[in-house]
């Protein structure tokens, strides 16, 4: 191959023919290359093999190694990736194409692990830059030693070479079906990066399933191939081509060239014989000479790239919404699991259970039940008489009752909070995403401080109504009275009215609590006045709640956290959307 010289743009720099559409689209493709680098499958964390994982490095290749630089420059030099597996020969061929030895071959597995690039020394600038593939370092040629190809899969080796035709550069790029995970999605990158295709196979690999997946994929980019029969015996073409013409028709690639070297030992320098690969060479000088013919192919090629990344980026899209969708789920049954606490624990607060066992007995002892229930099995009347003697007595000691409220409405909050987590664990082991997300959930769930934190809320609720009693007990009278029984015990006669509904008790305990709680009753009705201890029963309650809430809903906030963190790009579905229009319209040339 000799090479041919054309003009362009001072130093390579991106002359866009029509700079205003390119620009809009190529400012399109960075938001949406963005938002996919932000956009997290949380199942790949566990499989990063995970089908829509590699869709979305694929994509955000595409549009980086390719889609934006040919946007930006439709004249720049086609880039021709020779692809191909295992021992197919790729490395062979571009060695002998340059007629020296630039890229390592062999029959030690795999030979390519660094890719190649061979370019003009004129068009240096296309490709040191970075231009191109600018995720992969660069290696060059003089500073190359085999150990860094052996550990570095992200670069690429710079190789000038005048052999090469000004207008195109050859890429030597790792097998597709390496035994290197790196090197086969290294493969797959470059081939997504490339304006052509030379694809190279041999007589008896030609129909394997693993290069016709990638085929496939060429046929619906509509990407250029080229592709060379290797190590054909004598006189078997004439079977195999017809084959080989009929699998490539069917993947939509009938017009590919295809070029075929027959078996034949290497010279002494490990080189394919000239006469062998003249037909490439000269197809290659060829397409170097014809600019508009390498245009058409750019643009072609670009076209293709750009309807494929916005199916491609449609069906992540869809992806994502099934994910997003079992988020929602995971969310709905936080909240309704938390919530349910919340209602065992607003049950407990109206349904009597309260006022059994220590804070009943407490309660008993505050006010002196026995007299009372004399008092209460007489003239009801007759308890506004007594009321007096509560007042001119000694406070009462209010704050062994005030402590078992605590202790109760510690244990209720305590017990459903564990349990609602507890219920959680189980659920979301029972499907792969609640797995992945129990991985981020801290180790306990709960606060190590959960006990402080209900005997908080409790002592919380409690100075709340001590604030209500004493903005209620503003007047003098009413000052007065609240000083001689003492703010503590009124505030504890209120909370024991909150909870004295008798729905849950029966027998003894409706006796007891039920009719000591009238008493109270009537008590803060002569200092309040009864509209005034309704009003504040009622507004205790619905306090007591929503501290309740509060205090649950902190909890819950654990499994919340950990879903929301993931919600993931909204403007995804729209730049798709932009991007499939653009490969609609099409660039002409």
């Amino acid at each position: 191959m000799e090479a041919y010289s054309e003009s362009r743009s001072a130093g390579g720099a991106a002359t866009p023919e029509n700079s205003g559409d390119a620009l809009k689209t190529i400012k399109q493709l960075t938001a949406l290359s963005s938002a996919l680098d932000r956009l997290t499958f949380l199942l790949a964390a566990s499989n990063p093999m995970l089908p829509s994982e590699v869709l979305r490095a694929k994509t955000i290749h595409q549009i980086a190694d390719y889609i934006v630089p040919r946007l930006e420059n439709l004249h720049a030099p086609l880039l021709i990736v020779v692809g191909g597996s295992t021992g197919a020969g790729k490395s062979t061929l571009v060695n002998s194409l340059l007629d020296e030895s630039v890229s390592a071959s062999g029959a030690v597995r795999p030979t390519t692990r660094m890719p190649v690039l061979a370019y003009n020394p004129s068009e240096a600038s296309w490709f040191e830059d970075r231009r191109i593939l600018p995720a992969l370092k660069r290696q060059t040629q003089s500073g190359y030693q085999q150990h860094d190809a052996e550990t570095n899969s992200q670069a690429v080796r710079l190789a000038p070479h005048a052999k090469v035709p000004s207008g195109i550069a050859l890429v030597d790029a790792p097998d597709i079906d390496s035994i290197s995970d790196e090197n086969r999605a290294l493969a797959a990158q470059l081939l997504n990066a490339a304006d052509l295709w030379i694809f190279v196979t041999t007589a008896n690999r030609y129909a394997d399933a693993l290069p016709w997946d990638l085929l496939t994929e060429a046929g619906a980019r509509n990407i250029t191939v080229s592709i060379v029969l290797n190590r054909v015996p004598a006189g078997a073409e004439v079977e195999i081509l017809p084959d080989l013409q009929r699998l490539l028709a069917e993947k939509g690639l009938g017009s590919s060239d295809i070029h075929v070297i027959h078996e034949m030992e290497l010279d002494q320098r490990k080189l394919l014989p000239r006469e062998l690969t003249q037909p490439i060479s000269s197809w290659l000088g060829g397409l170097a000479e014809d600019a508009q013919e390498r245009k058409r192919i750019a643009v072609q090629t670009l076209d293709g790239a750009l309807k494929r990344s916005a199916a491609d980026v449609s069906e992540l899209y869809a992806e994502l919404e099934d994910q997003e969708a079992q988020l929602q789920e995971l969310i709905l049954g936080v909240d309704q699991r938390f919530n349910q606490a919340l209602d065992v624990v607003k049950s407990a607060l109206k349904d009597g259970s309260l006022l059994r066992g220590e804070i009943l007995a407490r309660w008993q002892d505050f006010v002196g039940a026995g007299e009372l229930l004399r008092g209460i099995e007489g003239n009801v009347g007759r308890i506004r008489d007594r009321i007096g003697s509560f007042f001119s007595g000694r406070p009462p000691a209010s704050n062994k009752v005030e402590q078992a409220i605590e202790t109760g409405l510690h244990a209720i909050f305590v017990a459903e909070i564990t349990e609602a987590a507890a219920s959680l664990d189980r659920v979301w082991r029972t499907t792969p995403m609640g797995q992945e997300l129990s991985r981020e959930l801290p180790t306990p769930r709960l606060p190590g401080d959960l006990n402080e934190l209900a005997s908080q809320t409790v002592r919380e609720w409690q100075k709340d109504i001590l604030t209500m009693i004493r903005e209620e007990g503003a007047g003098k009278r009413k000052t007065a009275r609240m000083v001689a029984f003492g703010v503590n015990g009124i505030a504890v006669i209120l909370m024991v009215v909150v909870f004295a509904s008798t729905a849950g008790l029966t027998g003894l305990e409706l006796g007891i609590a039920g009719g000591s709680a009238v008493v109270g009753q009537k008590l803060l009705e002569a200092i309040f006045g009864e509209d005034a201890v309704r009003r504040m029963a009622a507004r205790a309650s619905v306090m007591l709640e929503e501290r309740a809430h509060e205090l649950i809903t902190t909890n819950a906030e654990v499994y919340r956290n950990v879903i929301t963190t993931h919600q993931q790009p909204e403007e995804l579905k729209a730049l798709a959307e932009f991007i499939r229009a653009q490969g609609q319209k099409g660039h002409h040339v």
